[in-house]
């Protein structure tokens, strides 16, 4: 990647990672080094590594099952 860097003129992060590990893995001996797939230039792109929580179906339980539990049994019996 560091050769591909230099000589296609870009930093080092500019030169795609995944581009690179195909080429070195399907490369042949004394094959020459392709152009290399560079990424956007793109400042202030950095993101916080987070996980966020899955939608889930259901509502969150915010009151107690016993009242849950009544609640739904006055809303059956009216059906």
């Amino acid at each position: 990647m560091a050769q591909a860097a230099r000589r296609q003129q870009v930093a080092i992060d500019r030169i795609s990672f995944v581009d690179a590990a195909r080429w070195l893995a399907a490369a042949r001996d004394e094959e020459s080094l392709p152009w290399l797939v560079m990424n956007p230039h793109r400042p202030y792109r950095y993101e916080p590594r987070v996980r966020k929580r899955r939608l889930k179906q259901y509502p969150v339980m915010q009151k107690t099952r016993q009242a849950l539990r009544k609640a739904l049994a006055n809303k059956t019996d009216m059906d």
